[in-house]
């Protein structure tokens, strides 16, 4: 199931993301799942924490933990060594597109629109099982001021 279908509506797309991915569906993965799902931005674990009250961390952990495991979503890394998570619009499982992080405002991006190939093996014959690509920079707002 491809996400870029996931507008309409989230609750439901949700919970039959978890269900085609073989996770029973909790009240606790739905809500991080839709929050992930509606945000407009990759999310860190205190990010999630905030706008969903009431979890502990080591349940957003582990929610977080299996939807990297089931391919449902992704993380990105930034300069202070923080994970955020997204959840890629295209359906794919790996990064399939670059991450921008602004070196001012701290600020992560999706860059969805542009393109990664994807390769399974290199013309050296080396096999490629992940790739990620980091832009860091300045951000539309913090290039303009």
């Amino acid at each position: 199931m491809k996400l870029s279908s996931f507008a309409k509506n989230l609750e439901q797309n949700a919970s039959r993301l978890l269900s085609d991915r073989g996770l029973k569906k909790t009240k606790t993965r739905l809500s991080i799942l839709n929050l992930l799902l509606s945000s407009k931005k990759p999310l860190s674990h205190q990010d999630i924490s905030h706008k969903i009250p009431g979890l502990d961390k080591v349940t957003v952990y582990r929610v977080l933990s299996s939807f990297l495991d089931k391919n449902i979503a992704h993380r990105i890394e930034t300069q202070d060594h923080v994970w955020h998570f997204a959840v890629c619009p295209c359906g794919h499982t790996a990064h399939c597109h670059p991450h921008f992080s602004c070196r001012k405002c701290g600020r992560i991006e999706c860059l969805s629109d542009v393109k990664l190939p994807v390769w399974s093996r290199s013309a050296t014959g080396h096999v490629v099982e992940n790739q990620e690509i980091y832009l860091h920079g300045l951000c539309v707002q913090c290039a303009t001021r």
